[in-house]
């Protein structure tokens, strides 16, 4: 349950991350938001924390805020769900805060729904590998979320908001990577969670492994891949993935204007630059196989409802948009 799968996995061990994070777009006013709260442990033990926040909106790109603010004030519970780092706070069902910096300040106070299942991108089996160095649960990867969000004298007021609550822990970040998650599709109820990404051992580096997880009529279902090409760039990721039974086939997009760019750090201080989007879209067709053939189950389509970034080692120069970095 989304209890325990919240719970920290990492505190106090050397050399490791830590991440919590909320993501959701406001069907009214067109918005998206990103909320994180990270903890990180060098390899030697000295410890740090972020609080982060950041606003989209595909209207109006120039309104897109994106604020870190780092600090060692940190409170993290050993056996349950209680994240505060600086003037923020993460708990089960509930996450506020307020952080300022490049001008702008923002605030937030939001309960979400929890108890359903969690979702866990990666197989059990791949995820218990000495060979994974970063692991990622969703212990709400469909929830709502209610309340409101302030950026400066601007106020959105949430009901029912479809939302994502995830948990990111391990050693060391992917090489590059996409991600997705979307469970506000037009006129489908349905969810997607979908990750594809290079590592690196020593001097080598693996295949591309994508995992890709579509909730259709309460059932999880589950795609697999390993390839040496990526199928993704910038701003896009080409889906086409099958199993025995079933076919995805489609696209995740967001242009240059709708991402923000983040710089993440390795435990040893070694950064990766994510571009995030919580107004991208997406248009995807699932299959199922019958005996005459692939017969469409579904259409997933979102219109700036979609959840997304892709990142690798460096930053991409064609997105404008990146996060102030800001001291507490």
């Amino acid at each position: 349950m989304s209890e325990a799968d919240n719970v920290p996995r990492t505190p106090g061990r050397h050399g490791t991350y830590e991440v919590w994070f909320l993501t959701f777009t406001d069907p009214a006013s067109g918005t998206g938001y990103w909320i994180r709260s990270t903890l990180k442990t060098s390899p030697d033990g000295a410890r740090s924390a972020g609080a982060w926040f950041a606003r989209f909106d595909r209207a109006d790109p120039s309104r897109m805020v994106g604020i870190h603010v780092r600090t060692r004030e940190a409170t993290v519970a050993a056996d349950a769900f209680e994240v505060e780092v600086g003037a923020t706070v993460m708990r089960s069902g509930h996450a506020a805060g307020a952080v300022a910096g490049g001008g702008h300040d923002a605030s937030w106070d939001l309960v979400y729904a929890t108890g359903g299942p969690t979702f866990a991108i990666l197989p059990e089996a791949i995820a218990r590998s000495s060979f994974v160095s970063t692991h990622s649960v969703s212990p709400n990867p469909a929830t709502r979320i209610s309340g409101s969000v302030r950026v400066d004298d601007h106020v959105v007021a949430l009901r029912d908001v479809p939302a994502h609550q995830g948990h990111v822990f391990g050693t060391r970040h992917a090489e590059r990577w996409a991600w997705a998650s979307c469970s506000d599709f037009l006129g489908a109820d349905a969810a997607i969670e979908a990750v594809t990404a290079k590592a690196r051992r020593g001097p080598f580096a693996t295949p591309y492994a994508t995992f890709v997880g579509v909730r259709w009529q309460g059932t999880w279902i589950r795609f697999a891949r390993v390839a040496r090409r990526p199928d993704f760039d910038l701003g896009s990721w080409r889906v086409d993935l099958e199993s025995r039974r079933y076919r995805l086939t489609g696209r995740v997009e967001a242009p240059a204007r709708d991402l923000i760019r983040a710089r993440y750090e390795d435990p040893d201080g070694r950064a990766r630059s994510c571009h995030n989007s919580e107004v991208a879209s997406c248009r995807l067709a699932l299959f199922e196989r019958r005996p005459g053939g692939l017969e469409e189950l579904g259409l997933l389509e979102s219109r700036g409802t979609t959840h997304a970034e892709w990142a690798g080692l460096t930053p991409a120069r064609t997105v404008e948009h990146a996060f102030v970095e800001a001291d507490a």
